[in-house]
């Protein structure tokens, strides 16, 4: 059985499959661990991962530091970068485990670009939804993605139990706040990237199976008055050589897009250019595949299921919870799973092998 994680991008609204992508330039300290990258004014601006200097560096096409900014707070774990016409914003929200009641993050006006010891302004927060901290691998409350309009910041969770990628906003003022949840949107993969620019939005991020091998995929769709668009969504699946984890999404001053990897597994640092297909998109997802009723309570069927075809039953985590045998009616019994979001593998009747998302109320 082929793992979760190298076919979920099966299951997007939209995928497109033909794409061109190539590699700009390799990254070297200290932008081993780039984790946000941003384009303002038609200048690169990225900062590293956690550890890194609290610096924002200046990059130019080829990927060597034109010039730095030092802000005089501490890269605890700088995760994304976002600006808007006037200010920067540095996320300091990295959250692994759940556990952080520090989350903040930095901004300073855009003329200290190229200036040492800056002294940037907070947003402190905390999730509106966040009541349990006990450490965990899979918390909902760990994010790595933001974008940044004229009057409100939005952040996007990994949601890396939920399944569901849950949009916070915040005012760009600087205090202390309550992220509440805007709204919501479902890349099948956890977002470790935004950018946003005339209405689009750009998630990157990737999917890991059960050995954390990582599949990278980008998604774009429409975001309006801080509202996802839902049904605009498309998504690509990054092919490319190399195992480095994607961290960063922005767009290039020729308006292709521009996707960063960390260093990994013997991987350098690197940059990479996507240059999306004009061809139309195209649903993966045959007539007749789904699942009925989605939501689903006790019991569901699947359409177009291969005569004596199991059911896998995943939780977003890759982890298979159930083997299922549709009984003589092709319906399959989930009482016992706890409410939550799962993903369902099954062949269809084409013998093809399917992956679809299943709520459990």
């Amino acid at each position: 059985m082929k793992t979760l994680g190298l076919i979920l991008f099966l299951t997007a609204a939209h995928t497109v499959g033909a794409q061109t992508i190539k590699k700009w330039y390799s990254l070297s300290a200290p932008l081993s661990e780039i984790s946000g990258m941003t384009l303002w004014q038609n200048r690169y601006f990225a900062h590293g991962d956690g550890g890194s200097p609290a610096k924002i560096f200046e990059l130019d096409a080829n990927g060597n530091i034109l010039d730095s900014t030092t802000l005089i707070k501490p890269n605890n774990d700088w995760e994304d970068m976002a600006v808007n016409a006037t200010h920067f914003f540095v996320g300091d929200f990295g959250n692994n485990n759940g556990t952080r009641k520090d989350l903040k993050i930095l901004k300073f006006q855009a003329d200290s670009l190229g200036k040492r010891n800056v002294m940037p302004e907070v947003i402190s927060f905390s999730y509106a939804d966040q009541t349990d901290f006990t450490s965990s691998t899979f918390t909902n409350y760990d994010c790595e993605a933001m974008v940044a309009t004229s009057d409100s910041l939005y952040l996007f969770s990994k949601s890396k139990s939920s399944g569901i990628c849950r949009v916070y906003s915040l005012p760009v003022a600087a205090g202390s706040y309550t992220a509440k949840i805007s709204d919501t949107v479902q890349p099948p993969f956890w977002v470790t990237g935004a950018y946003y620019s005339n209405n689009r939005l750009m998630l990157c991020g990737y999917v890991p199976n059960i050995m954390f091998s990582l599949t990278p995929l980008f998604y774009t769709c429409e975001m309006i008055n801080g509202r996802i668009q839902h049904g605009t969504g498309r998504s690509y699946n990054l092919d490319y050589s190399g195992t480095r984890q994607i961290e960063t999404v922005c767009q290039s001053t020729t308006g292709n897009i521009l996707f960063s990897g960390e260093a990994y597994s013997g991987d350098s640092a690197a940059v990479f250019e996507l240059i999306l297909p004009s061809a139309k998109t195209k649903r993966m997802q045959g007539k007749g595949h789904g699942l009925v009723p989605n939501p689903a309570r006790d019991k569901f069927k699947l359409k177009n299921i291969l005569q004596g075809s199991y059911c896998g039953i995943y939780r977003t985590d890759g982890k298979l919870v159930r083997s299922v045998y549709p009984d003589c009616y092709g319906l399959m019994d989930i009482a016992q799973l706890p409410d939550g979001m799962y993903w369902v593998e099954y062949l269809d009747n084409k013998g093809n092998l399917i992956f679809e998302q299943l709520l459990k109320l």
